[in-house]
C-alpha cells in the first residue's frame, strides 16, 4: 500500500544532498569574530549523511509520507501522510525511541477508493499511561470471497462499496514503571453501509443497509522493542478480545480474538532475524467485511478470508553499508472456513524483498521500499518504519 515510491528517498536524499552543499558553500566573513558552525537539521553530526532526526525533533515539524497504493485489491492509487513525531526529551533516548506520534492524511485509486484519516499516539504520567486515538471516513471498492454455501464461492468474488466512518480509544496502563507489561481498555465505534456493485449473485447477501459496531476491547502487551519504528531486538505481543453488543448501539452481537506476537534478534554485527505470527478468529453474527483475512506482503487484501486465520512471516535485514541494509522475508497464512454445509481452509504462500535507508538515527527510523510476490500476484510496498509497524 510503485513508481512514484522509488522517488520519497531520492527526493529526500537530494534535499538534503542540497543543504550539505549549501553548508559547504557558505563563504567565511572577511572580518570579525569566527561565528559558530551551522548545524544542518539535515545531517547527522556523527557521519556526516543525510538525516532527519534534528528536523522530527523540531517543533511544528513533520514528514511527508507519499502513500503509493499497489493493493490488487483497490488498483492503483496515492496519497500523503503527516507524520508529526515528538520526542519526550526529558525521557532521553527512550525518548526517541518511544516518541508521541501524531498522523494525518488521506488516498484515493483508480478504482473509486478513498479514505481520509487521522491518529495519535502519546505517554503520559512517566510513560505508564498511553493514549491511543483514531477516526476515519472512507468509501471503499472491494471484493469479497467465501460468502455463499458452498466451497466454490471462495474463488467467487462479490463486488462490494463499503462507506463508513469509525473512531478508535484506547488507554493502556502499565503494570509496573518500565515494565514490559502493560493492560488497557479498547473501544471502536463505527458505521458501515455495505452496497452491492453488481446484480446478486448468490442468495442472502447483505445490500444497501446500515450495520453498526459498538465494542470494547480488553487489551494485554508485552513490548521489549528497542525501538518503535526499525528494531533490532525485543518482543511485541499483543492479545485482544473485542465484543461488540447490541446494548451498546451495535446491529448484531459478535466477538473477536486477535493474537500478534512479533520478535527481533541481532544474529550478527550487521544482520537482523525478525519474526511475527498472526492469530485471529470471530464467532458467529460478525459481519463479513470483519472477518479475518492473510495480510502478508505480496497477497491480495481481503483476498484470502475465513473465521479463523493464521500466519507467520519471517524477515532478514543485512545492514550491508553505511546506513544502507537489503531486506528478505517469506511467508505462510491459512484461512479456514466453517459453513453448515461445508469446511475448507486456504493456504498461500508469499515472499519480499526490498532495501533499506536509515532516515532517522536518533529515532532508529528506517524507510525503503519492498517488492512482495505470491502465486496470485505482485505488489510493491513504501515503508517508513518496519513493515510490522505499531505504535
Amino acid at each position: 500500500m510503485k513508481n512514484a515510491s522509488s522517488m520519497l528517498l531520492g527526493v529526500l536524499l537530494c534535499a538534503g544532498s542540497a543543504v550539505f552543499a549549501a553548508d559547504e558553500a557558505a563563504p567565511a566573513p572577511a572580518s570579525g569574530p569566527e561565528p559558530s558552525p551551522k548545524v544542518s537539521k539535515f545531517r547527522d553530526p556523527e557521519d556526516g549523511q543525510f538525516d532527519l532526526s534534528q528536523f522530527l525533533a523540531t517543533p511544528r515539524r513533520f514528514l511527508p509520507v507519499p502513500i503509493v497504493v499497489t493493493e490488487p485489491a483497490v488498483g492503483y492509487g496515492g496519497g500523503l501522510a503527516a507524520m508529526f513525531v515528538r520526542p519526550r526529551k526529558a525521557a532521553g533516548n527512550e525518548g526517541f525511541a518511544r516518541p508521541n506520534m501524531s498522523l494525518a492524511g488521506g488516498i484515493a485509486t483508480e478504482n473509486g477508493t478513498w479514505a481520509a484519516f487521522a491518529g495519535d499516539s502519546s505517554h503520559w504520567l512517566d510513560e505508564r499511561l498511553q493514549s491511543l486515538a483514531a477516526g476515519g471516513t472512507a468509501h471503499l471498492n472491494l471484493d469479497f470471497y467465501g460468502l455463499g454455501n458452498t466451497s466454490a464461492s471462495l474463488d467467487e468474488p462479490i463486488r462490494y462499496t463499503l462507506d463508513f466512518s469509525f473512531a478508535l480509544l484506547q488507554g493502556s496502563w502499565k503494570l509496573k514503571p518500565k515494565s514490559p507489561w502493560s493492560v488497557g481498555l479498547r473501544y471502536v465505534y463505527s458505521q458501515v453501509e455495505p452496497k452491492l456493485r453488481d446484480d446478486p449473485q448468490l442468495p442472502g447477501l447483505i445490500d444497501d443497509t446500515t450495520i453498526k459496531i459498538s465494542a470494547p476491547a480488553a487489551v494485554l502487551e508485552y513490548d521489549s522493542r528497542n525501538n518503535l519504528f526499525t528494531p533490532t531486538r525485543g518482543i511485541f505481543a499483543e492479545t485482544v478480545y473485542l465484543a461488540s453488543r447490541e446494548e451498546l448501539g451495535a446491529t448484531e452481537d459478535f466477538e473477536r480474538f486477535t493474537q500478534v506476537i512479533m520478535g527481533w534478534v541481532p544474529l550478527a554485527d550487521q544482520w537482523t532475524l525478525g519474526v511475527r505470527a498472526d492469530y485471529q478468529s470471530v464467532s458467529e453474527g460478525t459481519p463479513f467485511f470483519l472477518r479475518p483475512y492473510i495480510k502478508l506482503r505480496g497477497v491480495e487484501a481481503m483476498r484470502y478470508q475465513g473465521d479463523d486465520m493464521a500466519s507467520l512471516e519471517v524477515e532478514a535485514r543485512w545492514q550491508m553499508r553505511d546506513r544502507w541494509s537489503l531486506v528478505g522475508a517469506a511467508g505462510y497464512g491459512s484461512a479456514k472456513t466453517d459453513r453448515t454445509v461445508y469446511s475448507a481452509t486456504r493456504d498461500i504462500v508469499s515472499g519480499a524483498i526490498g532495501f533499506r535507508y536509515k532516515l532517522a538515527s536518533k529515532f532508529g527510523m528506517h524507510a525503503g521500499l519492498d517488492v512482495g510476490y505470491s502465486e496470485d500476484t505482485t505488489a510493491v510496498y513504501l515503508q517508513v518504519g518496519n513493515a510490522w509497524f505499531r505504535p
